[in-house]
């Protein structure tokens, strides 16, 4: 009997026995215990390893992350600068108020040169009368230097003096010394006239006034002339005129003379008590 328990027991135990390993086995799948041992399934089993490529896939997603745009946004305080712009174009319309004052200011100072001229008061004279007394001058210049000019001369009316023979003068209003010399006080200072007078190109006779005719032509090497009026503002009383003169060359059996240069002649013209005279003057031909 003894036996026979002994033999039940035994087989109860190894039933239970048996069947305590089994729920073991399968407990594994059944529990949660895989949760507490990713850590050995992982590192036996390297194929699992895709787990672990998932996790880049979160480190990604900072790579696109919003704050990307933010350095986007920062250009608009470049655009800030655009509302200066518009700042400059609000004082446009200011502006459009202010324009008439500035536009006088302008207009004032155009004119302002123009007065500056005969600060002093005096009379003014055009460039058309300096060139025209220029070349009255310049054509009594030519009756002294022995070419001429327009000077009237009855040649059938003659005076010998030594060596020299004149003919009488055809103007009716020079019969003296003095009305000749008052003619050239016209044109030239004192300093001009009683040299030119002195010269004996005119003699007074009781028949009247008689001068010596052209000794010579003009001077061949001397061309064109071009003539202007040269002023300052400093000094309304006197101006200049310059006369630039061409210079030529003729060469042997040529027709036409060629021009190798100029030459510059400035004569003052200035306002000596109420008439305007040359202080300084000499032939150029």
């Amino acid at each position: 009997m003894r036996k026979l328990l002994a033999l039940l027991t035994a087989a109860v135990l190894l039933g239970l026995g048996g069947c305590g390993q089994r729920p073991s086995q399968e407990t594994p799948p059944a529990t949660a215990q895989p949760v507490s041992s990713p850590a050995v399934a992982v590192t036996k089993n390297p194929v699992s390893t895709p787990a672990p490529a998932v996790t880049p896939l979160v480190t990604r997603t900072p790579v696109s992350p919003a704050p990307a745009e933010s350095p986007n946004t920062t250009p608009p305080p470049a655009a800030t600068p655009k509302p200066t712009p518009p700042a400059a174009v609000t004082p446009e319309p200011t502006g459009s108020g202010d324009v008439p004052s500035p536009a006088p200011t302008p207009t004032p100072e155009a004119p302002l040169p123009m007065p500056v001229v005969t600060p002093s008061g005096e009379a003014e004279i055009s460039d058309e009368e300096v060139l025209a007394a220029y070349r009255e001058a310049a054509n009594v210049m030519s009756w002294f230097a022995g070419y001429g000019g327009d000077l009237a001369l009855n040649y059938e009316d003659q005076v010998t003096l030594g060596d020299l023979t004149y003919c009488r003068v055809s103007r009716s209003d020079w019969n003296t010394m003095d009305e000749l010399r008052g003619y050239l006080k016209q044109l030239f200072s004192d300093e001009i006239v009683d040299p030119l007078l002195s010269t004996g190109c005119f003699i007074e006779t009781e028949n009247g006034l008689y001068a010596l005719p052209a000794g010579r032509g003009s001077d061949v090497t001397k061309g064109g002339v071009v003539l202007s009026v040269v002023r300052s503002p400093e000094t309304p009383a006197l101006c200049l005129v310059r006369a630039e003169v061409e210079l030529l060359e003729w060469a042997d059996g040529a027709v036409e003379p060629t021009v190798t240069g100029t030459q510059v002649y400035q004569f003052p013209y200035q306002k000596v008590g109420d008439k305007w005279v040359f202080t300084q003057f000499e032939a150029i031909f």
